[in-house]
């Protein structure tokens, strides 16, 4: 599964918008929306404060691992 759609079901899961993720790290919901349908390819520094903010790991968010939980 592309990061995109790991990142819109975290969200979902979470009942958090792409606004209210995108306020938290600082970015504009555009770009977070072009993270989700695969526009924009994630910078890590992004990523980071993306797993900080939703608790999830970057693993998993990357495919690597299908553990959600960043514990």
């Amino acid at each position: 599964m592309p990061i995109g759609q790991r990142l819109k079901k975290v969200l979902d899961e979470k009942g958090m918008m792409q606004k209210e993720l995108a306020e938290k790290i600082g970015v504009s919901e555009m770009v977070i929306s072009r993270y989700v349908h695969g526009g924009r390819i994630v910078s890590v520094s992004i990523l980071i404060e993306i797993c900080k903010s939703l608790n999830v790991s970057a693993d998993y968010l990357l495919g690597l691992s299908e553990v959600e939980d960043d514990t």
